[in-house]
């Protein structure tokens, strides 16, 4: 399984077009397709200041069949809209990849979290990009990496698991640890410590 982070240059959609003076982004938290050419948005803008430059482009762009504004706070301002493209959702669809909200729209782009059974599922969908705008892959990952430990780590972290440091009444001390492999306590903790950090890192950047 492959995660990927793709930004593609949208003009054909209303929600894209009305980002490229840079003042606006917006979040597409939600996304139903209605066909194959429409679909519903449920979006959010953030740093809500003076939005009507941004709501004459939706509201005047022939993509745009339904804007409707849900609820409007200091901070954020959501809406509903239905817009007529679907190009990037479809790309990806079609070529069996699951498109992970939100969609960041910004600077007249859409930026996609895309998760893809394999390399080619990915290449298939970059293909079809092609056929209709300028796109740009800001990152691709393996989601089944092992975490890369040095050898000191892993001696260290399994040690301390065998001997019972991470059981729910610890059952071994960082002295007891550093007594059974002939290491200082300060090496051990360091080892343990930098060794969890790569553990938890690779664990919370599986979710971004």
């Amino acid at each position: 399984m492959y995660i990927a982070k793709v930004k593609v240059a949208q003009p054909t959609c209303s929600l894209a077009k009305a980002t490229e003076n840079g003042k606006v982004t917006m979040e597409l938290l939600e996304y139903i397709l209605l066909s194959d050419d429409e679909a519903l948005f449920l979006g959010r803008i953030s740093k809500v200041d003076d939005l009507s430059e941004c709501f004459k482009v939706i509201e005047a762009h022939e993509s745009t069949k339904f804007f409707q504004i849900l609820e409007k706070t200091k901070t954020n301002l959501d809406f509903l809209a239905v817009i007529k493209d679907t190009t990037g959702i479809k790309a990806f669809e079609d070529s069996y990849c699951f498109v992970k909200p939100p969609i960041i729209v910004e600077n007249g782009c859409k930026i996609y979290t895309v998760y893809a059974p394999d390399v080619r599922q990915l290449k298939m969908a970059y293909e079809k990009l092609k056929n209709f705008a300028r796109w740009e892959v800001l990152e691709v990952r393996s989601l089944e990496e092992k975490v890369k430990l040095t050898e000191k780590q892993h001696y260290v972290l399994k040690t301390a698991y065998e001997m019972g440091y991470f059981d729910k009444r610890r059952r071994a001390t960082l002295i007891d640890i550093a007594n059974a492999i002939n290491l200082s306590k300060s090496t051990v903790h360091k080892h343990l410590h930098e060794g969890i950090q790569k553990i938890v890192e690779k664990y919370f950047n599986g979710f971004e």
